[in-house]
């Protein structure tokens, strides 16, 4: 049993668990592992009617998950993922417009000193039904100082899909990097990637001319995960 189906399964059964009645107890492990889980024809019955998914229930530990977005709908309750928080979120999200982004300026500042140009383009990329686009590069304003680069995922599929960053390049020198989203069918979601100051001062990187990223996406149908072009943001 791959991890990843684990994974998904699993958080959908959690939240799917507190639709239904049950009261799992609250967990944070964040980690790959291999874990025996069965398998036993479990079928699901909401309100007198069984319920047909796409994905198998099981049971893992005495415990059992099942697919939250079947459940979740099945009872009349929305169901979406926040990528930036790792949240499933059942039903509607109060001020959801606060939610979003707000747009933020293509450079920091035109001074000869800055280390960030003016972004001459915002590249997109499309590859497996999810289009990527970068929607802005700016100095870091939170904790961490550096570098962000917002991008916005759009699943054109009807099956979920992960995307992950396979490398990052700053000035076309390798600088580490992360970045890890879900996207359910035909959804959207925005999220980050920060290039930290004490990454780019590692590879002697001063001022910024090019920074340039490969993702990896992820088909949760057919369990297969394809490469993206290489997305490249230049600053005048």
């Amino acid at each position: 049993m791959k991890f990843q189906r684990m994974k998904d399964v699993c958080l959908g059964a959690t939240v799917a668990a507190l639709v239904m009645g049950a009261a799992p107890a609250a967990y944070a492990k964040v980690a790959n592992m291999d874990i025996p889980v069965m398998f036993n024809n479990i079928k699901i019955v909401v309100d007198g009617k069984e319920l047909k998914t796409d994905k198998e229930p099981f049971i893992y530990e005495g415990t059992t998950y099942l697919p939250v977005r079947a459940v979740g709908e099945a009872v009349g309750k929305n169901v979406t993922w926040d990528a930036a928080s790792k949240t499933v979120i059942l039903g509607e999200t109060e001020q959801k417009e606060q939610e979003k982004e707000p747009e933020q300026p293509e450079e920091t500042t035109s001074d000869d000193d800055s280390r960030l140009g003016k972004l001459s383009s915002k590249p997109s990329t499309n590859v497996n039904n999810m289009k990527i686009q970068c929607t802005g590069v700016r100095e870091s304003a939170g904790y961490i100082d550096g570098i962000e680069v917002d991008f916005k995922f759009t699943n054109n599929s009807d099956f979920e899909q992960t995307v992950w960053l396979d490398s990052l390049k700053v000035n076309n020198k390798d600088v580490e990097g992360s970045l890890y989203t879900k996207i359910l069918g035909d959804r959207s979601e925005t999220d980050r990637l920060t290039i930290e100051d004490s990454d780019l001062k590692s590879a002697g990187i001063d001022k910024i001319y090019n920074i340039s990223v490969v993702f990896r996406v992820y088909n949760h149908d057919d369990w297969d995960d394809v490469t993206t072009n290489e997305m490249i943001m230049n600053f005048n």
